[in-house]
């Protein structure tokens, strides 16, 4: 069997360009321009005319802007014309911000089924560009939030994420200041990247102080910048053909892709119930069908748009213990059951370097890359720690645990002996959202909003999870005994301090008892 290698990555900034040209572009311009620089930058680094790679693709696999607003089938088709590519298939592909691993896996399947396809996989988007304004929360916002049982309640991307943590924090015997080393960890490790967003900005005991959410302040929340991004995945015998040719590098070294996985659950939080996640399904898809073992990956970049996100992927893709994640992530690794330390995020991850709402995990793909020799602009990002790792892990995150993306690469090509098993999955149940009037729960986790802009109430105010019988739940704002919202999610009892359902127009209010 031919195997699928990746042959290098490239990505562009704004960085890239001249700000006055920027500045005069429209949005549809800008993610055009970031296509462009990065796919040829990329053929740069591989030592490949671009008239060559038009002869020769036969799939093209783009991710579509979610900034441009735009929806249907031609994305990638206009996007290649502009570029000057025709006569390929197109593939277009939507899974929020696990998107561009799952693009990979778009890639590695096209190739398993064609050893001789030449696939383009290359995205961008520009949300700073594109939302000027502090409403911007809210239209993403109306976007996360279910319509019926969570929008009016005040509820916030920010917020869920924070009600996720606070359980986990309560579950596990995470602290803040927990949270604060690993945040503090991932910034030491962008700081010193020109490339990187926050390039040279430490992060002051003022922002750690300022929780947006409780408890997740600003440099605990991902950035939002413009970014594109590309990469060309072929066989191993084109990608020997293509160097025999003198058609790329003959120095390159390509990168197994030897698996690639993803699983998807509810779309909204409150249909999830109980914090469920996909990503312990998606990494054991990937193992078992890869016939690699999570104890041989040496690097991984782990999705990490809260710390929380780092902390659960991380334990659920290695089957590890929540807070002995924690501990071993204060110096930005994992502890694998095998007692081997496997370095992560590199780079700083979401929370530092450069991602753009639909493609963020192209970030970690430059992550992974810069391992490897396989970054085309190595020399722009000051120093990373080269681990020279043989099996590398990528995941991706679709938002609240929505989708989950990963995908395995090798150094090595894999061996004839690996043999696929069946995977052993995890039932995703759904939440019956909703509650009868008068009914009785208890508060399962609960969290301060400190913002909201275009909310019709002024921050704080309080939001909570109740857990109702039968192991169901419902969002709600906690009203103190006399009918007055409260403001703190403070000094609830998680399971022990009981509240009653009451409904004000599509309202969930939770009155303690």
């Amino acid at each position: 069997m031919s195997f699928p290698v990746l042959l290098g990555v490239a990505d562009s900034t704004t960085k890239d360009f001249s700000e006055a040209e920027y500045k005069s572009w429209s949005g549809s311009q800008k993610v055009f321009q970031h296509y462009k620089k990065s796919i040829s930058t990329l053929l740069d680094f591989l030592g490949m005319k671009n008239e060559t790679l038009s002869s020769e693709i036969t799939d093209f696999v783009s991710i579509e802007a979610a900034s441009l607003g735009k929806g249907g089938y031609g994305h990638t088709v206009r996007i290649a014309n502009e570029l000057g590519y025709t006569g390929m298939k197109a593939h277009v592909i939507d899974l929020g911000g696990a998107s561009v691993t799952g693009a990979i896996g778009q890639a590695r399947t096209i190739l398993v089924d064609n050893p001789d396809a030449v696939v383009l996989v290359a995205a961008s988007d520009i949300p700073k560009s594109a939302f000027r304004q502090v409403s911007d929360l809210k239209m993403v916002n109306e976007t996360v939030c279910h319509p019926e049982f969570e929008l009016d309640n005040g509820a916030t991307l920010i917020a869920m994420y924070g009600l996720m943590m606070k359980r986990m924090m309560f579950e596990d015997g995470i602290s803040l200041d927990d949270l604060k080393e690993i945040t503090q960890k991932f910034r030491s490790n962008a700081i010193g990247n020109p490339r990187a967003f926050y390039y040279g900005q430490e992060i002051t005991e003022k922002q750690m102080s300022r929780p947006i959410s409780d408890p997740y302040p600003t440099p605990m929340i991902a950035i939002v910048t413009d970014h594109g991004f590309a990469t060309i995945l072929v066989s191993e015998k084109k990608a020997e053909e293509w160097k025999s040719k003198g058609l790329i590098r003959k120095d390159l070294k390509p990168l197994h892709l030897v698996g690639a996985s993803h699983a998807a659950h509810s779309e909204y939080f409150i249909l999830k119930g109980g914090f469920d996640s996909p990503s312990r399904n998606s990494a054991e898809r990937l193992f078992a069908q890869s016939g690699y073992q999570r104890e041989e990956v040496d690097y991984a970049w782990i999705y990490d748009c809260f710390p929380g996100q780092v902390i659960q992927q991380s334990a659920q893709y290695f089957k590890l213990g929540k807070k002995e994640v924690v501990n071993a992530l204060k110096t930005s690794s994992l502890k694998l059951s095998n007692g081997k330390q496997v370095p992560i995020n590199q780079m700083g991850g979401i929370l530092n370097y450069q991602a753009a709402m639909s493609i963020s995990a192209a970030t970690g793909l430059v992550d992974i890359a810069v391992q490897y020799g396989l970054y085309a602009q190595v020399a722009d990002i000051g120093k990373v720690p080269a681990h020279s790792p043989k099996v590398s892990l990528l995941g991706g995150n679709g938002g609240i645990d929505s989708i989950n993306s990963i995908a395995l690469f090798s150094s090595e090509r894999p061996s004839s002996d690996r043999k696929s098993r069946p995977p052993e999955l995890s039932p995703l149940t759904l939440n019956k959202p909703g509650a009868d009037i008068g009914e009785e729960g208890v508060v399962w986790s609960a969290t301060t909003v400190n913002m909201n802009p275009g909310f019709s109430w002024k921050p704080p105010y309080s939001l909570a999870l109740i857990k109702l019988g039968e192991n169901r739940f419902v969002l709600a704002n906690i009203h103190e005994k006399d009918g007055t919202i409260r403001k703190s999610g403070d000094e609830l009892q998680y399971d022990r301090t009981r509240v009653k359902i009451e409904k004000e127009g599509r309202r969930w209010k939770a009155l303690l008892l």
